[in-house]
């Protein structure tokens, strides 16, 4: 056993060691990129609504264009809009699920569309003109990237992307039945160099920072539907509006409370959010307090994630209590870290991957 733990020692004080090596990509700052880890307009596993609310935030004095990207979890499809943000403006938006007042019982296989509207206006529920758009797929993930304006705050023709670290954002997603809230920040990457204006997003510490190889955090889960920790994750190395994208591979890595090691392989497509239950059954245990511990996952590059775990349980006899949303990540060494995002042609009809 003292063996394990000098191991994870070691890799604790590597990974803080060459942190500095892929610096930027992080929730706590500012950057060119955002990334928000889930939207989310229903709980499958209550089968209850939900709302999702993301912020966006320009900390610097000039005008720019954030070019909103909302990737559906099934199909990887991608919609997208535009949002004008003036100097040191931040705009909200709340993501609701559309056409459905009574919130039938969904099919977490099929799509349904959702609302976006801008609610960063006080009196924006009552004035009419909050509609931004209507998007495909209840859950997923969203992208933010910069574009250039002219002197009238209207984006550039052809379109330029801008690796200037202006951007800050976060996310909360409501539970409407229970009234709990989960709030994360988003996760911001930085650009590091000169960016050659086109539609193809190189995250490889050249053109923007780079993702870690490896995503780490801490676990609890004393009893099933007690404490319900689950892993989201996201692949930024994808064409948005592909649907025959790879699958990603990972490889989970537990240490449990009495320190003893396992591991599976999981596989995802652009997006998922999974109990750690279903990927390593016994990470969740029936003996209160003890089923506690470490993973780190080694994914293809450009994956990254956060443990959103939820404490309590819906109905009797346990109460559903709310949940935390945290950033699970340490910066660290990788072999390979590029990761590429193609965006799909801007609204105003560029060709894919930069042609415009």
């Amino acid at each position: 056993m003292k063996a394990v733990k000098t191991i994870l020692l070691a890799g604790c004080v590597l990974a803080l060691g060459t942190g500095s090596m892929l610096a930027g990509v992080n929730s706590k700052e500012v950057g060119a990129v955002l990334f928000y880890p889930e939207y989310s307009v229903y709980n499958f596993r209550t089968d209850t609504p939900q709302h999702t609310y993301i912020t966006i935030t320009n900390n610097k004095s000039a005008a720019v264009n954030a070019h909103v990207e909302v990737v559906d979890k099934h199909t990887c499809s991608d919609c997208n809009f535009d949002l004008a943000l003036t100097g040191f403006q931040t705009k909200r938006l709340r993501f609701s699920l559309l056409n459905a007042p009574q919130y039938p019982t969904l099919n977490q296989n099929s799509v349904y569309e959702v609302l976006i509207e801008d609610a960063s206006d006080p009196s924006w529920y009552s004035n009419g003109n909050s509609i931004i758009t209507a998007c495909p797929g209840p859950r997923g993930f969203v992208v933010v990237s910069l574009e250039a304006v002219d002197a009238n705050g209207v984006p550039l023709e052809p379109r330029q992307t801008i690796g200037e670290n202006m951007l800050h954002g976060d996310e909360v997603v409501i539970d409407l039945n229970y009234g709990d809230a989960v709030q994360v920040g988003a996760i911001a990457v930085q650009g590091v160099g000169p960016n050659d204006g086109n539609r193809i997003l190189r995250f490889d510490n050249v053109e923007y920072g780079a993702f870690p190889s490896i995503i780490t955090g801490d676990f609890w889960a004393p009893r099933p539907g007690a404490v319900d920790p689950y892993l989201v994750l996201f692949n930024a190395n994808i064409k948005t509006g592909d649907p025959n994208h790879p699958t990603t591979s990972c490889a989970i890595n537990f240490v449990d409370a009495e320190e003893n090691r396992f591991s599976r392989s999981f596989n995802f497509g652009c997006w998922t959010k999974t109990r750690l239950d279903n990927i390593a059954p016994g990470t969740a245990e029936a003996i209160l307090g003890t089923a506690n511990g470490y993973l780190w996952a080694q994914c293809e590059a450009g994956t990254h994630g956060a443990m959103w775990t939820e404490l309590g349980q819906s109905g009797a006899p346990y109460p559903h209590i709310g949940g935390e949303f945290k950033d699970t990540l340490f910066q660290s060494v990788t072999t390979n870290p590029a990761a590429v995002m193609e965006l799909t042609p801007d609204i105003t009809g560029g060709a894919p991957g930069g042609g415009k």
